[in-house]
């Protein structure tokens, strides 16, 4: 009786046993094993750069704001001084065209005002003559009792004159007008070209100059620097990473999901992420779901002599949490 009461307790144990392991071990065939992604940022320069003074050393915690690294670039200076020569070129350009303008307007102006003097002194003469004229014409028909009939046939030669020298003037100050309205549009043309490659100069040059106080990098982001790849004084070459930067408080999962199973999953689902080797957890949101198949990370495998494959899975935690860098992590999908 009493080996049989140890059996049924023996095999209730066993059982016991076998529960918590269930519960407190998953599989890792099935579970969605992830680490936390570092998010890493990296100071490079799209050009050749020469190291003038680097501020921070491996390990270094740095808040946004703290200077990182200085350096120069000898062709942004003189990129900067070409721009700036080209638009004072221009510059003096546009006062030589603003020159010629108000010179021809006044060469016009003047050339105006000589024909128009000339055409009146020519008719105050004729009036002259007209009246010299009249006045004899009057005195000796007073002395032979004739009078003169010649306004009574019709327009006289010199009223045919005076209206000649009228058109004359007329034509002069259309002409004139003509003139002047060609030659403003002409200078119209030639200042909008100089507004507008004035204006292409002078955004590129904005462009050198934001450049140019890119030369010193900042810190955008609390975090830890990571590798410093440079020294002072050093010669770089385009897009060489200088140092990198790791945020403080990882924000991103990165899950992969075995491919020999099937998840309910959709992106703003809520999930639960929690640690493999320490007691703590927190709810994550469902990011993104990978477009391809990768290859477990070496980091993620239980047993790294078999290959395994799943879909990636992106989740995002806040920012308060208490995960480290690379930390491996279970994803649990909430019923």
């Amino acid at each position: 009786m009493i080996k049989k009461n140890l059996f049924i307790i023996f095999f209730g144990l066993i059982v016991i046993v076998l529960l918590l392991f269930s519960l407190v071990f998953r599989e890792t065939n099935t579970a969605i094993v992830a680490q936390v992604e570092p998010m890493k940022k990296a100071v490079s320069y799209h050009k050749a750069v020469k190291i003038i003074e680097i501020y921070v050393i491996a390990g270094q915690t740095v808040k946004p704001g703290d200077m990182l690294v200085k350096v120069e670039r000898p062709d942004l200076l003189l990129d900067v001084e070409k721009k700036n020569n080209e638009i004072e070129r221009l510059n003096l350009n546009r006062s030589l065209t603003d020159s010629k303008y108000a010179v021809k307007k006044m060469q016009r102006s003047t050339e105006k005002e000589a024909d128009l003097r000339k055409i009146n002194s020519e008719i105050e003469q004729l009036e002259v003559i007209v009246a010299n004229n009249k006045l004899l014409s009057n005195k000796f028909g007073s002395l032979t009792g004739m009078v003169d009939t010649s306004r009574q046939q019709g327009a006289s030669y010199y009223d045919i004159q005076f209206k000649v020298l009228n058109n004359e003037k007329e034509l002069i100050q259309k002409q004139y007008e003509l003139d002047m309205r060609s030659a403003q549009q002409i200078y119209n043309e030639e200042v909008k070209v100089y507004e507008i490659v004035t204006g292409q100069l002078k955004q590129e040059l904005n462009v050198l100059l934001l450049e140019e106080q890119q030369l010193i990098k900042r810190a955008e982001i609390t975090g830890t620097i990571g590798s410093v790849n440079a020294q002072n004084g050093e010669l770089l070459s385009p897009y060489s990473t200088i140092l990198s930067i790791y945020e403080s408080n990882p924000t991103i999962i990165k899950a992969v999901m075995n491919e020999g199973y099937k998840y309910e999953i959709e992106v703003g689902k809520m999930v639960q992420v929690e640690s493999t080797n320490r007691k703590y957890s927190i709810e994550g949101k469902i990011l993104e779901v990978g477009a391809r198949i990768i290859e477990y990370p070496s980091r993620l495998k239980s047993n790294q002599n078999i290959p395994m494959w799943g879909q990636e899975l992106f989740i995002k935690i806040p920012e308060d949490n208490k995960f480290l860098n690379g930390e491996r992590v279970f994803v649990i999908i909430k019923k």
